[in-house]
């Protein structure tokens, strides 16, 4: 856990006060119950860095502890609608349906327009957020996707580590069409507008990964999808992410179209956030208006159409040297075959002063082998 408080106190402390030169003042206790906690310095596990962290002592959260998993995870597989269920493990298993946006039974977990799938992930996320997405409270929970097997909940949510960031992009590079939707999460960091004026989000900004720099955007072809994406919220992000290397940085991106596909919330100063919601549906006269906004898949770098084709320009043909005398043209004369234009007086005059090079050349020639006579003449004559 990245947080704690103390007894006495009840001062907040976090993961940058363990080690020296903070220390702390009596025991620590969870920051949202009674339960005592340690702290934990930062390792290396494996080879591996280790977060510093507090810890648990001797017993569990308090039962209405909203980071208690036992609990928590109860609560989120009776509101999944059927979709997640709890193994005797304390494991649990969300099941994808065929359809994201399906709706089993009535009303929906969040906001009546989120599907129970997405907003069953979104709950999920809510808890793993509050334990700083601790990789052992992450593999209590895993997922189904539709007629596939159970995979890790780190395998279907990716974020908002850079790290985790980096996994998916290796993966759609490997395989850039996936058998089963993923979800990512992060915070909104910046939002802009293309020269469409079309709005999108960036969760994340310069990436590192082994295969460059990337992005992490979402976009729309429909503004109100993106106006509650504001600066500082919470998005969990569902569909079919793909790498767009079309612009200067790549960017590992989701092109969203429905409403249901982005679960977002905001997170107060206590940590605590209320349910996560979506926004309204996209009316049929908006979704008439707007949808041109969308590219191409994977090629173009904007919603700007191509440019059209230029037809390849024959090449230049030296002009001819002109006939002694104008004659008429032929039919089948050079100047009237192809797209040439015919020649117009510029033209005729260029030819001309081209033709009269050579002539210029033996003239001056000329001049010098006259000039050189009389000399060499003059020169016997001396003699």
């Amino acid at each position: 856990m990245h947080r704690a408080r103390e007894k006495d106190t009840d001062r907040g402390v976090f993961r940058r006060h363990i080690g020296p030169p903070h220390d702390f003042s009596g025991d620590l206790i969870c920051w949202k119950c009674t339960a005592p906690m340690e702290p934990v310095r930062a390792r290396t596990h494996m080879g591996a860095p280790v977060q510093a962290r507090y810890r648990l002592l001797d017993r569990a959260h308090d039962e209405a502890c909203p980071l208690n998993p036992d609990t928590v995870t109860d609560r989120i597989a009776a509101g999944s609608h059927g979709l997640a269920d709890v193994d005797a493990n304390g494991v649990l298993r969300l099941t994808l349906p065929r359809r994201l946006d399906e709706v089993r039974q009535r009303g929906t977990t969040g906001k009546p327009s989120l599907p129970p799938a997405v907003g069953t992930a979104a709950m999920i996320a809510q808890f793993l957020q509050l334990h700083d997405y601790e990789p052992e409270i992450s593999s209590r929970f895993r997922v189904r996707p539709y007629d596939g097997r159970l995979i890790p909940w780190t395998d279907f949510c990716y974020g908002p580590q850079h790290d985790s960031y980096g996994r998916l992009f290796s993966r759609l590079r490997a395989t850039p069409v996936l058998t089963h939707p993923v979800a990512v999460m992060g915070t909104v960091e910046r939002v802009s507008s293309d020269s469409n004026y079309s709005p999108f989000v960036l969760l994340a900004v310069d990436v590192p990964s082994r295969a460059g720099r990337f992005h992490v955007t979402i976009r729309s072809g429909f503004a109100s999808l993106m106006e509650p994406l504001t600066v500082g919220t919470q998005v969990l992000a569902v569909g079919g992410w793909e790498i767009f290397a079309g612009g200067f940085t790549p960017s590992l991106r989701l092109w969203t179209d429905a409403h249901w596909q982005l679960a977002f919330w905001r997170e107060n100063e206590d940590g605590a956030s209320g349910p996560p919601r979506c926004s309204d549906p996209v009316p049929a006269e908006q979704q008439t208006s707007e949808r041109w906004r969308k590219p191409d898949t994977g090629t173009n770098r904007t919603a700007h159409p191509p440019a059209p084709s230029r037809q390849a320009t024959p090449p230049h043909q030296p002009p001819a040297a002109p006939e002694p005398a104008p004659a008429p043209a032929r039919p089948d004369s050079p100047q009237q075959v192809g797209d040439a234009p015919p020649a117009g007086p510029d033209v005729v005059e260029e030819r001309h002063a081209a033709a009269s090079a050579p002539e210029a050349m033996d003239e001056n020639r000329a001049l010098r082998r006259h000039n050189f006579v009389p000399r060499f003449l003059r020169r016997q004559r001396n003699s």
